[in-house]
């Protein structure tokens, strides 16, 4: 996605911090999504990494969903600052602003989907708002506060291969 947004000029290459959702159209977005879930469905031994892959992975038989989570927000915004090279300051407005953005995008987008993906076969109660991350949507959550890189991936790789 990210090499697709610079070539096409939707974002400059040359920045660190990562785009928002909203420079992609809803339709490039679907194509690309749905590209994703048709994969998960059709193809064993395949990892992705998006923000929307365990939403898109609900209901997919023999998919491992992971969520990889931080639980202390100062660290997340520490984790961006260092990354992209930012004021804590500046990174603190872009977490949560993107955040919000794709989010707000992906729940008019997603609407139908997430009815019928999530909320009907009881993954998520329905009174709870469209939100990608819910724990009770994936098969293992790992806060990366409390784990390392290496822990973390020690407790992914124990979960899939059983």
């Amino acid at each position: 996605m990210r090499a697709y947004a610079i070539e096409k000029g939707l974002f400059d290459g040359k920045s660190k911090t990562h785009h928002y959702a909203t420079v992609y159209s809803e339709d490039f977005d679907r194509q690309v999504d749905y590209g994703m879930r048709e994969k998960l469905m059709k193809k064993g031994g395949v990892v992705y990494d998006s923000w929307l892959c365990g939403f898109l992975a609900q209901g997919v038989p023999g998919v491992f969903k992971i969520l990889c989570t931080c639980s202390d927000d100062v660290v997340r915004v520490d984790r961006i600052a260092n990354r992209d090279e930012l004021t804590i300051k500046k990174a603190k407005e872009h977490i949560f602003d993107r955040e919000r953005k794709n989010v707000d995008k992906w729940r008019k987008m997603y609407g139908r989907e997430w009815e019928e993906w999530v909320v009907k076969p009881g993954f998520v109660e329905k009174q709870k708002k469209p939100y990608y991350w819910y724990p009770e949507m994936y098969d293992l959550v790992i806060d990366t506060f409390k784990a390392s890189k290496e822990e973390a991936y020690a407790q992914a790789r124990q979960f899939v291969s059983g």
